[in-house]
Order: structure tokens, then sequence, then C-alpha cells
């Protein structure tokens, strides 16, 4: 009982960190949405341990978690698909990548075994965890506070009545984006079981790079527009 409560209250800050992560990245509102986000903590916590210790099915956890994120974001939030699907992958390969360095630091001072990785309980577990989160909304304060971060997706509710041109360039890119962040997601399922850390850690930094790439495309195109219309503006005026 101690354990299950214990998986599911740090399922939830786990969650919490997550999604608090992805919004601080792309400069998203995190208190005009901190009610919502916190329902969307507690349901993901709880529909974690459902997956992992109730059903048995811990590989289907974290793909459908993506999948549960992005549906938050398109109508908790009110922000359009393939941003979306964009930010929370970007988002979620960073929070990945945060856990696999804090558990090779871990490991090299001997606090967890190579194996630990698969396991969802114990001591060692639980320092990793709460590690993760602990930086993970360190990350998120500074970010916050200085305003670091992408501006090219605009403050939710997006208009959903006017017509979307998924053919641009920008949206080209965020879509492979989106596509290879949850590629990625679904490959982490074969080397996390298979203990390839090195591995994993590789194509996470790989797709969480790419990502960045994009994003950094997407202000410069932002900023594009922007000087576009307001060259427009004056020129009517």
């Amino acid at each position: 009982m101690l354990s299950a409560f214990l998986y599911i209250l740090l399922g939830v800050f786990d969650a919490l960190a997550a999604v608090i992560l992805v919004l601080k990245l792309y400069m998203l509102p995190v208190r005009e949405y901190r009610r919502k986000i916190l329902f969307y903590a507690i349901g993901i916590a709880l529909f974690s341990f459902l997956m992992r210790e109730v059903i048995g099915l811990p590989k289907l956890d974290l793909p459908l978690q993506y999948l549960l994120m992005v549906i938050f974001f398109r109508f908790g939030l009110g922000i359009k698909t393939h941003l979306a699907a964009f930010s929370a992958g970007s988002g979620l390969t960073a929070y990945i990548n945060l856990q696999l360095f804090v558990f090779l630091f871990a490991n090299f001072f001997g606090v967890a075994e190579p194996g630990v990785i698969n396991d969802t309980s114990g001591s060692s577990i639980y320092v990793i965890q709460l590690s993760s989160i602990i930086i993970a909304y360190f990350i998120s304060f500074v970010m916050g506070k200085y305003n670091f971060g992408f501006s090219f997706i605009i403050q939710p509710p997006h208009d959903f009545l006017r017509a979307e041109n998924y053919l641009s360039s920008l949206n080209k890119l965020l879509i492979l984006g989106a596509l290879i962040s949850a590629a990625t997601i679904f490959i982490t399922l074969y080397m996390l079981y298979s203990s390839n850390t090195i591995g994993l850690l590789s194509i996470s930094l790989l797709t969480f790079g790419l990502s960045y790439f994009f994003s950094e495309r997407g202000d410069y195109e932002g900023a594009r527009s922007a000087i576009k219309v307001h060259r427009n503006g004056n020129k009517k005026s």
C-alpha cells in the first residue's frame, strides 16, 4: 500500500514537472491553467500506476503518456494539434534526457545499479525520480524568470476557425519533428528494457537536438513574419 501511494504521489509530481518543462520551454502560460494541469497530472499518475502495476503493460505507458499529453494540450489548453504534438515530443524528450543523465550520475557513484532503470519502486528509483523532478522544476523556474525558451507558439487558446497552411516550410518542419519525437519515444521502449542506456541517451539527445533546431527555425520564421506584417502595415498607412 505504501509503495503504491509513493508511486502515485511521485507520479503526480513527475507529470507536473514534465508538463511545466514543456510549457516553459515554449514560453506558454502555466499559472492560468494550473488547475487543469494539476488534474491532468493526477490522471496521468493514476493511469501510469494502472498500466504498470495493475494491468501489467509497462511498455505501453510512455507512448500512451505522450499521446495523452498531446490530447491534453489540444483540448485542455487549446493548442493546435501539430504544435501540441511537436512541443510535447520535444519536452518529453528533454525530460527523458534529464532522467537518463541523473541515472548515469547515480550509477557512477554507486547509488543505482544498471538494471534499476526498469524498476518502478525502491530507494534508487525514488532518488532518481526525485532528483529529476527537482532539477526539472529548477530549470523551468530559471526559464520562466529569465524568459528563456522559444516563442513561435502563440498563447493558447488558438484560433481553430482560421485555416492552417500545413504545407508551409515551418509547419512541415514541426510535423517532421513531432514524428521523429514520437518514433524516438517508441524506440526508447526497446532500449529501455534491454538496459541500453548509452544508446537510449544517444538517440534521445539527437532527437532533442533536432527539435531544438526546428524550434530555433520556428522563432526565426515567427520573427520574419512579424516584421513582414509590420512593414506591410507601414506601407498601407
